[in-house]
């Protein structure tokens, strides 16, 4: 498709990958079921377990829930919106990184691309099991500790190597899991996933072309991003357990009819179900995943 429209072949790849995208989200809304309950292809039987399946992992809104605006505007006012955006922005800015700069210590093309398939694919198998792991001892910001040192180290291996054999060596659940109410936590993630996006204006201005083939502004600026995520999971770790022991403590428990304790301040409700479907992710029996 080389010169056809006066385009050059490599913008016709954005063209139609952008093309796709766009007639992707525009049928969306005929596609894409919001609740297992409006899922006709569901049988009875499997919209149970669907839904038991999404209300034992703490998503109180599994059955359903009705749009309001306070769930909207809550993810705006929400400091966990923004942690998650410095979170997730910070790494973003890594993962961009190696995509522009894995195939340049490779000078012919066609090696390039095929020595960049292990790392594509072991960063596969390693987010898959992360994730696996993150899942069942709920434990996402443990594992965001551990895989960011790991990453920084590789970037310090990358300013400090002039070996380009060295350098190949060397080289987004949490929120969700700290959000509740599906209208509050589709908001908030579309918040992340756009700071995440735009960070990679700021991978694509950081590899100069007169600094090839070993980058040093471009994996410093990298580094330093790294460095922030972990800062900014430290943040967000230590502020969510603080959160999760003042629950334990009662101090956000609410006022139910029928039922002792509570204080006026975090509301008053019929049932416990009430305050779950109302509270969301502030209902004080929800726990934050650390």
């Amino acid at each position: 498709m080389d010169g056809i429209g006066g385009k050059p072949a490599w913008a016709w790849i954005f063209i139609l990958e952008g093309l796709i995208t766009v007639v992707a989200g525009a049928v969306s809304p005929w596609i894409i079921v919001d609740f297992p309950e409006n899922a006709s292809f569901l049988t009875e039987a499997e919209r149970t377990v669907v839904i038991r399946r999404l209300q034992c992992d703490d998503q109180f809104s599994a059955a359903g829930e009705r749009l309001k605006f306070k769930h909207i505007k809550k993810s705006f006012t929400e400091w966990k919106t923004y942690a998650g955006m410095l979170v997730v922005g910070a790494i973003t800015v890594p993962v961009y990184s190696l995509a522009l700069f894995l195939p340049s210590i490779i000078h012919e093309a066609t090696p390039a691309n095929l020595l960049t398939i292990p790392v594509y694919m072991a960063a596969c198998i390693f987010t898959l099991i992360v994730g696996v792991l993150g899942d069942r001892y709920r434990r996402r910001g443990l594992f965001n500790l551990i895989c960011l040192p790991v990453c920084a180290t590789g970037f310090i291996i990358l300013l400090a190597s002039r070996d380009a054999k060295l350098s190949y060596f060397a080289y987004r659940s949490w929120v969700a899991n700290n959000v509740e109410g599906s209208s509050k936590r589709s908001v908030t993630l579309a918040i992340s996933i756009t700071s995440g996006n735009v960070q990679g204006i700021v991978s694509s201005n950081i590899y100069r072309a007169n600094q090839t083939p070993w980058y040093p502004i471009g994996h410093g600026i990298a580094l330093m991003y790294v460095i922030l995520a972990i800062i900014g999971t430290v943040i967000l770790w230590y502020i969510l357990k603080r959160e999760n022991a003042r629950r334990d403590r009662g101090e956000r428990d609410e006022i139910i009819q029928g039922q002792e304790g509570g204080h006026i301040a975090n509301g008053c409700f019929e049932s416990v179900e009430e305050a779950k479907r109302e509270k969301g992710d502030e209902w004080s029996g929800y726990r934050h995943t650390l």
